[in-house]
């Protein structure tokens, strides 16, 4: 082969070399342009995203829920406490404002028949606390029937009954609310609460209208003689004056009586909003 005949099929060669290095120059580049276009999309839609859905830093959501029934509590939470929480139930949505700034320890459910089918109904209490010791119970009903979900909150304090190892036997369906004090009573100078008290205990149940003071006396009789055992070594006499009167309400709740006013108004629930 001589030179001429060389320069010749290095010529020809030549359209075909260039038309190579271009496809591949020209797949580099749409690669280059659509990885451009996708980060510059991508930036786009994070900065018209509403900031309330971009977490911010130490920012979580913890679910709680009750299995077998559609129900459940979202908490936002940052380092722990509470900063934002919602009810979710199948019939709507509705913030819960009264626990914000505290932090959740506990919660129980309660189970009885309320309505007059067969499907059992809830009584769902879940228990929040601050830094001083104060706290809420939640209290959330739900009927299945005319299905209706009841929302309400209690205060809630550590009392000297959380020092008492004694169980006290409540029929099916029942909560025992401790609430953060004695109830006032006439002659009594104050109302004694917290954690150097013991305070009036209330037996909550679900009713076709919401959780509710239901006074069941099987449990009064053991709760007058759990708290005339603990008071005996009392030696303030105003606050043992208080506790003989709480004594003296817990044994006519046993034998079936109502309530007097003093309980009755240290009963604070309040009812936040009924859902249906």
């Amino acid at each position: 082969m001589d030179n001429e005949t060389l320069i010749k099929e290095n010529f020809d060669n030549t359209p075909q070399k260039n038309n190579k290095m271009t496809e591949i120059f020209s797949s580099r580049k749409t690669a280059y342009l659509f990885i451009f276009i996708l980060i510059a999309l991508i930036s786009t839609v994070i900065r018209f995203l509403p900031s309330s859905q971009i977490p911010e830093k130490g920012i979580s959501l913890r679910t709680i829920r009750v299995k077998g029934y559609p129900i459940t509590l979202i908490l936002e939470q940052q380092e722990g406490i509470v900063t934002s929480c919602w009810l979710r139930t199948p019939a709507g949505s509705r913030e819960i404002e009264n626990i914000n700034g505290m932090t959740f320890i506990s919660e129980t459910t309660f189970i009885s028949t309320v309505d007059q089918d067969e499907e059992d109904d809830l009584l769902w209490r879940l228990s929040f606390i601050n830094f001083n010791g104060e706290g809420v119970h939640l209290w959330v009903g739900l009927t299945t029937l005319n299905p209706k979900v009841f929302i309400a909150t209690t205060p809630y304090n550590y009392t000297r009954w959380d020092t008492v190892p004694a169980k006290v036997i409540v029929p099916k369906g029942t909560a025992l609310y401790i609430s953060p004090g004695v109830p006032l009573y006439d002659n009594v100078k104050e109302q004694y609460k917290g954690a150097d008290s013991y305070s009036f205990i209330y037996t909550i149940r679900l009713t076709p209208d919401g959780p509710a003071f239901v006074p069941l006396p099987s449990v009064y009789k053991q709760l007058s003689i759990l708290l005339r055992t603990s008071i005996r070594g009392e030696l303030s006499t105003m606050k043992r004056l208080a506790y003989v009167r709480m004594l003296s309400e817990f044994n006519n709740l046993a034998e079936g009586r109502p309530p007097g006013i003093e309980t009755i108004l240290n009963f604070q629930m309040q009812r936040i909003d009924t859902l249906s």
